[in-house]
């Protein structure tokens, strides 16, 4: 672990370089994901300073997203939650004009055995399933939960679950 600290600043230090040895403290992704209890294999990266994870938050799941500071470091946001289960899946889709890259996600829990979470049809980012929850990214907006047709693998490939759709 990377302590950080200031000490004994004089005035000779030039703004640049203090910038820079404070730069140097900011928490990379992977630890900001383990303080927020997300385990580094769940974190699904969809750009450069952009990432999501799905994690167990008592009785419910949520999804987290991870986004880069301008100034350095992570800072993690919930965008979505549902009910825990032994399988679930949920559906968060905005409409409309988002501007964003990322409009949907599917996600939610696997049974045991589970280790990847595949949708047919539609192009997504994520499905990796770690301490038995998961994630799917999606660019499409409004996205129809019937046009959602899943399966959970096992991870030598084989189907655990599958179906159509989102749990109530």
């Amino acid at each position: 672990m990377v302590a950080c600290a200031v000490r004994n600043v004089y005035p000779l230090i030039s703004g640049l370089l203090l910038a820079a040895l404070l730069g140097g403290c900011a928490d990379d992704l992977g630890s900001v994901a383990r303080r927020h209890g997300v385990a580094t294999q769940a974190i699904v990266r969809l750009s450069e300073g952009l990432a999501v994870a799905a994690r167990r938050a008592g009785d419910s799941v949520e999804v987290l997203e991870f986004a880069e500071a301008t100034e350095g470091g992570w800072a993690a946001e919930v965008v979505a939650g549902g009910r825990d289960g032994e399988m679930t899946a949920h559906l968060v889709t905005m409409g409309g004009e988002t501007g964003a890259r990322w409009n949907s996600f599917l996600f939610g829990t696997a049974p045991n055995g589970a280790s990847r979470v595949v949708v047919d049809a539609l192009p997504a980012d994520g499905g990796q399933v770690s301490d038995a929850v998961w994630v799917l990214a999606f660019r499409e907006r409004d996205l129809d939960p019937s046009r959602l047709t899943w399966r959970v693998l096992s991870a030598t490939g084989g189907v655990l679950d599958s179906g159509t759709g989102i749990t109530p």
